[in-house]
């Protein structure tokens, strides 16, 4: 089983060759500006919520390397889109 730490997966985030040769030319892993907020934001909360616009599977792959390498569970929320109910008076 391969180790992976966290610098690998930073490091692979941003398009860069990582020491453990995690990740795969077939599937994508940069990570852009906004989804690196994103991101970032997931490392403090302890759970990646994506938001209503969606986001691409790259972030989804980072955040679940990054658990893994942590040693904790990966939590994924959807955001949902606002529900509204019309009452009847």
């Amino acid at each position: 089983m391969r180790s992976i730490n966290k610098n690998d997966v930073e490091k692979l985030s941003r398009g860069k060759p990582t020491k453990s040769r995690i990740g795969s030319r077939q599937f994508g892993h940069r990570l852009t500006q906004k989804e690196r907020l994103v991101f970032e934001a997931a490392k403090k909360m302890g759970f990646l919520k994506i938001p209503h616009s969606g986001i691409r599977k790259n972030v989804i792959r980072i955040y679940r390397l990054w658990c893994e390498a942590e040693g904790r569970e990966c939590v994924i929320i959807e955001a949902s889109a606002p529900y509204f109910q019309e009452k009847n008076h």
